[in-house]
């Protein structure tokens, strides 16, 4: 049975896989850069009937044309949506189904370079290649050479050339025929050459087509897979034991020019830029020091977690009702999760914490390399909520508004700030300095704006960055 996903959510992020970080108030010696996008096009919003009627924006991605590709989702329907450079439809595809080419149970959409889109279903357990006219091409099985498949991606991102993802893996919890397993502490960005990758008719997917490890990230916790006799699922806390762990930095990743990546994974401002598997890291960063934890820190962490989880618990079971269920089964299912609540509380009132508070919240690249790094507001309990949020989307309002966007040149050169106030980071960086943002309104329902980033936002090293001023 599966059970509300405000539950598995809490469980998952206390073992560090949910959004971590808050950092100390913006430094005097922060360079601002102005703003001011320029608009291309738009699409969606209430008044649209049509193909631009979206629901929910899952995926956004370019391709190296300049096309927009859009992954929609609606109750259990997926579709992908294709726009070109001036807003209009070139074309509208998905499917839901178990055949070749259809959709059972998507986790990730990214667009290749050259066009088209790959789509990473987890009920097919493999990489669904389609071009940009929507057709069907082919099928690639998931493989992860060294180890366990039962995890599903956290993030994917498509290589700027070729046919290429990087992956990683977010932390696994499942409770079947009596038995608990718990996953976690995978800290490696795997890299996958499709172009390399059989096609998923065979019985075993090719080990030689498998994704490799490409750069592994610092892990405050020991990777750990655990399996367990248990008698219901609120025995997977015995399993998870002290993995339970406040302010653990993330692992966010994007890629660059020429096949590399660039990381943050610890608490530092450290970003490291490994170009190829096995070569040196090169670290790049800003003279910024985390927060320390004190223990006054942590009381109001706990009792944030606490006050979290309590808002988590919805009544509610893959979105039905406990009231709508049969009466026999009502008081079971009710019974089973109000154990899990509360083995969710006591692991909250008595996780642990790391020494200091990340500052970096997010990473993304540009197609000519240059790295945006987000750092977190200066609220530590920040990062609680976006741990344990429901929805895995971490706050809402003035604290997801608090905070900055520093933008550094390919080499690591500092090169301005943005404020969170005057812009969010980008769903999705395309070529020529294009950039596309997902908005909602009052009734959630989301609008594509398309823009272009100002000459005052570098693109590169040597690029107009006149509004680049002095010390604020």
């Amino acid at each position: 049975m599966r059970f509300s996903r405000a539950v598995w959510v809490v469980v998952l992020a206390g073992c560090g896989g949910g959004t971590g970080g808050a950092s100390a108030p913006s430094p005097e010696e922060d360079r601002p850069l102005q703003a001011d996008f320029e608009e291309v096009y738009r699409v969606g919003g209430i008044a649209a009937e049509g193909w631009d009627a979206f629901t929910e924006i899952a995926d956004l991605d370019f391709d190296a044309g300049g096309r927009l590709y859009i992954r929609d989702e609606a109750a259990s329907s997926t579709r992908i949506v294709v726009v070109d450079g001036a807003g209009g439809l070139v074309a509208e595809f998905g499917r839901r189904g178990d055949g070749p080419g259809e959709l059972r149970d998507v986790g990730h959409m990214v667009a290749r370079p050259g066009g088209g889109v790959v789509i990473v279903d987890n009920g097919h357990r493999a990489y669904l290649l389609f071009g940009p006219d929507g057709s069907f091409e082919r099928a690639v099985r998931f493989a992860i050479r060294g180890a366990s498949e039962t995890a599903a991606a956290e993030a994917v991102r498509s290589a700027r050339e070729g046919e290429t993802l990087f992956l990683t893996r977010r932390p696994d919890a499942r409770f079947s025929n009596g038995q608990v397993s718990v996953e976690a502490g995978d800290r490696t960005i795997y890299r996958m050459s499709l172009a390399d990758a059989d096609e998923a008719d065979a019985d075993e997917a090719d080990d030689a087509a498998a994704a490799t490890p490409f750069a592994e990230g610092w892990e405050a916790q020991p990777e750990r897979e655990v399996t367990m006799e248990a008698a219901d699922p609120s025995d997977m806390f015995a399993a998870v034991g002290d993995a339970f762990m406040g302010f653990v930095p993330d692992l966010v990743f994007d890629v660059l020019p020429g096949g590399g990546v660039a990381y943050s994974d610890s608490s530092a401002y450290a970003i490291k830029i490994q170009p190829a598997p096995g070569a040196p890291v090169r670290v790049v960063g800003r003279p910024l020091h985390p927060e320390p934890v004190t223990e006054s820190l942590r009381e109001r962490a706990r009792a944030r977690m606490l006050e979290t989880v309590e808002a988590s618990v919805t009544g509610q079971v893959n979105g039905q009702s406990f009231d709508d269920l049969p009466p026999d089964l009502r008081a079971q299912v009710a019974a089973m999760v109000e154990e899990m609540t509360a083995g969710i509380r006591d692991a909250a009132a008595n996780a642990g914490f790391m020494p200091e508070v990340p500052i970096v919240r997010d990473l993304r690249t540009t197609w000519e390399g240059t790295i945006w790094v987000q750092r977190w507001g200066s609220d530590p309990l920040a990062q609680i909520e976006a741990q344990a949020a429901p929805s895995g989307g971490g706050p809402e309002g003035e604290a997801a508004a608090a905070g900055w966007i520093d933008v550094l040149s390919p080499e690591g050169e500092y090169m301005g700030t943005l404020s969170l106030e005057e812009t969010l980071m980008p769903d999705a960086f395309g070529p020529d300095g294009l950039v596309a943002f997902v908005e909602t309104d009052e009734f959630d329902v989301p609008t594509i704006v398309l823009k272009r980033l100002p000459a005052t936002i570098p693109l590169e090293t040597g690029s107009p960055a006149t509004g680049a001023g002095g010390a604020r």
